[in-house]
């Protein structure tokens, strides 16, 4: 896939985000339930995408890609088992805990995706760089 595609992938990736965001100010459990059943099969795919490009490049920062990724994975599903278990037991106190904990895993990655935009955005500029350096100093382009 080509960068530009990738960019424009990340940028309805990123409306998505915002809408299931104004489903959650609205409180529209419906929608953000289907939004939910989507984006768990969503990212567990790209995780085991990610997963498997980096068991085929084998570089170091493929291979942590893959160790965050299935760290991510493991605790979305630990966040999820707890919800469920709680919501089961119908105990407000429960309930509130992990809303909250779901909430700060949450926040936590909006953070780890904006870090990973801006690291992104600066592989982008860097890699265009390179491109330009190679581009000058080849045999062919100085004829």
């Amino acid at each position: 896939m080509a960068l530009s595609d990738q960019l424009m992938d990340l940028a309805e990736r990123t409306k998505r985000l915002e809408d299931s965001a104004a489903a959650s100010r609205e409180r529209n459990q419906a929608a953000l339930e289907e939004r939910r059943e989507k984006l768990q099969s969503a990212t567990s795919a790209k995780a085991k995408e990610v997963q498997a490009k980096a068991e085929q490049g084998g570089t170091k920062a493929r291979s942590w890609w893959a160790d965050a990724t299935a760290d991510i994975e493991r605790r979305r599903a630990e966040i999820r088992s707890k919800v469920e278990e709680k919501q089961a037991e119908h105990k407000s106190d429960a309930a509130q805990r992990n809303a909250a904990a779901a909430e700060g895993f949450a926040a936590d990655m909006v953070v780890f995706a904006e870090y990973v935009v801006d690291a992104a955005g600066y592989a982008v500029v860097d890699a265009t760089i390179a491109r330009s350096e190679a581009d000058k100093l080849s045999p062919a382009e100085k004829k």
